[in-house]
């Protein structure tokens, strides 16, 4: 699964007080990426935002990751040492992934995954999604891509792929999030294992585990269909929402959307909004073919 330095908890975000929240990021990135949306969510729960293990500033790999299993491990040694049995459990793309990995090993309050990554319908669309994976590592070296995301209009082209609003990431966010892919070595073992292992297996959850998958309807990276379709498959039971507005990466496009979204399963209500929008979390706004 990938063995872990002795550094098992890395860099580590905690704030707010009551239920605890774990807020588990994507590929490449940190749990800086959570930084807009704490603060809607750190006034009901004590919040977690881990950086994943491979990542920069998380715990250190000392041999290739293989699935997600060693990043649930370190996951589950952080909750171990601070006491922490189960929790409410968030994850985006991958994280969203490794959130019902912990679920399934008994971890969860809830689970609500943003675009969960690890599922398709076909080799051809596992590959597709390997390529964008190593392109993004690629690109993030390049000299002219950190001299061009300083400039809002070009942020919000070049970022497409993953966020509608690329223009609202700060620009120095921007340029720690190249540092961060460049830095992330979690791909040197993922992408040969999932070659070897095209396919999961269905994820085993307790039926008393409240269980969402919110799925950005304009997600380039991860497409609702063929991914989401078949991520969905392997939950049988779960509740589908689609999210208008917001790109693959949701947090910086509509903060309070995306907390929202996780604190009308973690709190069992419907929050107030900030806004005269209707709700914007609707599984009709997916494709159904």
């Amino acid at each position: 699964m990938g063995a872990l330095s002795s550094d098992s908890c890395g860099d580590l975000h905690r704030s707010g007080a009551g239920t605890p929240m774990v807020l588990l990021h994507g590929v490449n990135l940190s749990w800086r990426i959570w930084r807009p949306v704490i603060p809607f969510l750190e006034s009901h729960h004590d919040v977690l935002a881990p950086t994943l293990a491979g990542h920069l500033g998380g715990p250190r790999l000392t041999s290739p990751v293989q699935g997600v299993g060693s990043l649930a491990d370190a996951i589950e040694t952080m909750l171990d040492d601070l006491g922490i049995d189960r929790a409410h459990l968030v994850g985006n793309s991958l994280g969203g992934w490794l959130a019902c990995e912990l679920a399934e090993r008994g971890r969860a309050l809830s689970v609500v995954a943003f675009s969960p990554a690890g599922a398709w319908d076909s080799l051809p669309s596992m590959r597709r999604i390997l390529r964008l994976m190593q392109l993004s590592k690629n690109s993030a070296g390049w000299p002219a891509t950190r001299r061009l995301v300083e400039r809002p209009g070009v942020r919000r082209s070049l970022m497409k792929m993953a966020v509608e609003r690329g223009d609202l990431i700060p620009a120095d966010v921007a340029i720690d999030m190249l540092d961060e892919t460049q830095a992330c070595v979690v791909l040197d073992g993922l992408i040969p294992w999932l070659r070897a292992n095209p396919f999961l297996d269905e994820f085993r959850l307790e039926p008393s585990v409240p269980v969402r998958v919110a799925w950005p309807v304009t997600d380039r990276t991860i497409p609702y269909l063929p991914y989401g379709r078949a991520f969905r498959a392997l939950l049988p039971g779960a509740e589908l929402v689609g999210l208008r507005g917001v790109g693959h990466v949701p947090t910086y496009d509509d903060p309070r959307l995306v907390a929202d979204t996780i604190l009308e399963v973690s709190s069992r209500r419907t929050p107030v909004r900030t806004s005269n929008n209707p709700p914007r979390g609707d599984a009709r706004n997916l494709p159904r073919t």
